[in-house]
């Protein structure tokens, strides 16, 4: 689940319709969220704390409006690091 969220935090650098990056707030919080919960005792603090910073960046109730550039790092650096993010419950 992490990897599919990470390709679709990955797809939103480039210009797509709006309606896309606010699905995307809804399926990165929520999935992070699950993620989070399912994995709880096998993830250690920093991870979580990643992870919560994660979720309030891209939380779909109170929207955080940043510049598209600021965005496409943000995007890339979100991406990558659910990529290369390591759980126990084969979250693949």
């Amino acid at each position: 689940m992490i990897k599919i969220l990470a390709f679709l935090v990955l797809i939103a650098i480039f210009p797509l319709p709006y309606s896309y990056y606010e699905v995307l707030r809804v399926a990165v919080c929520l999935g992070i969220v699950f993620i989070v919960l399912k994995e709880w005792k096998s993830i250690d603090t920093t991870t979580k704390t990643i992870l919560a910073v994660i979720a309030i960046l891209f939380n779909p109730f109170s929207p955080i409006y940043l510049s598209k550039m600021v965005w496409v790092v943000i995007d890339l650096v979100v991406g990558i690091y659910m990529l290369n993010l390591k759980l126990d419950g084969n979250n693949e």
